[in-house]
């Protein structure tokens, strides 16, 4: 283990853009990745606590932080595959929220040799039919929650994007955790939203990890905040009954970011999983 409270933190040059990054610690490599509309910073409350056991990498998924979304077709698991041969990393564990956890997902599907484990926070499974996820009135329940959101980007008003999702039941921190309800506000008030105002084409894993989850022989572990969107609940059952090394853990009193609303009880959930691999 360093002694070194500093990261060593640069960019790295993936597929016509770069990715900004940051490396503290010694021992086996832990990437944490970041959820939509947030940055590497959500990791804050883990990033060093994590380093005083393994080599933790952190990064900004293009579009986010740091790191630009040019107008070119692009991968996020391939963007990941760069920077960790760029870093030396033949085989680390994955942590990613929500759409971290997609990302560690379709990653470990294309590199399951480059996986030890895996952790999903509040994690969607790309591809699930939303058939199968709403019925038609929860469908219109979840047009009107957007509908604010909506109208901002339309408008490209980001202040009213920002406050629109501050209002939102689950996705961001309750009034109850203000000091990380206000992190939350203050770091989307720093983003650009080039993720959906000016998206780029993705490139999606075919055919799509709801159908492939089978094939994911990685010890996995599915956290979730007692109190996040109902749907994520029914993609948590599919993760635990296809993948068959997985285990679930829900943290009380929390919504889509335990890892901010209660960062000891998370930390030491991740750790004691990784400990007993």
């Amino acid at each position: 283990m360093t002694g070194s409270t500093q990261p060593e933190a640069s960019f790295v040059e993936v597929n016509g853009t770069q990715l900004y990054y940051e490396v503290l610690g010694e021992g086996h490599p832990l990437v944490l990745i970041h959820g939509g509309y947030m940055d590497r910073r959500m990791w804050d409350d883990q990033f060093h606590a994590f380093a005083r056991h393994y080599r933790v990498i952190r990064y900004d998924v293009r579009g986010f932080g740091k790191s630009k979304l040019p107008s070119v077709p692009y991968a996020d698991r391939q963007d990941l595959y760069t920077l960790l041969n760029y870093l030396g990393v033949e085989k680390t564990y994955l942590l990613g929220l929500s759409l971290g956890g997609v990302i560690a997902l379709d990653f470990t599907l294309e590199h399951p040799a480059m996986v030890d484990a895996l952790i999903l926070v509040g994690s969607p499974v790309p591809g699930f039919p939303i058939e199968l996820l709403y019925t038609e009135e929860q469908l219109e329940q979840l047009r009107s929650r957007w509908a604010a959101f909506e109208k901002a980007r339309q408008e490209r008003d980001l202040p009213a994007m920002v406050d629109a999702l501050m209002q939102d039941p689950t996705l961001v921190p309750s009034p109850n955790y203000p000091v990380a309800r206000q992190r939350v506000r203050d770091n989307l008030s720093e983003y650009s939203f080039a993720w959906v105002l000016d998206p780029a084409p993705r490139q999606d894993l075919e055919p799509p990890a709801y159908q492939r989850l089978a094939e994911i022989h990685t010890p996995t572990l599915i956290i979730l905040g007692a109190q996040d969107d109902p749907r994520l609940f029914k993609d948590a059952d599919k993760l635990e009954r296809d993948i068959l090394d997985a285990s679930r853990v829900t943290i009380a009193e929390t919504h889509h970011m335990p890892n901010m609303e209660r960062p000891e009880e998370f930390n030491a959930i991740v750790l004691d999983f990784l400990e007993k691999l």
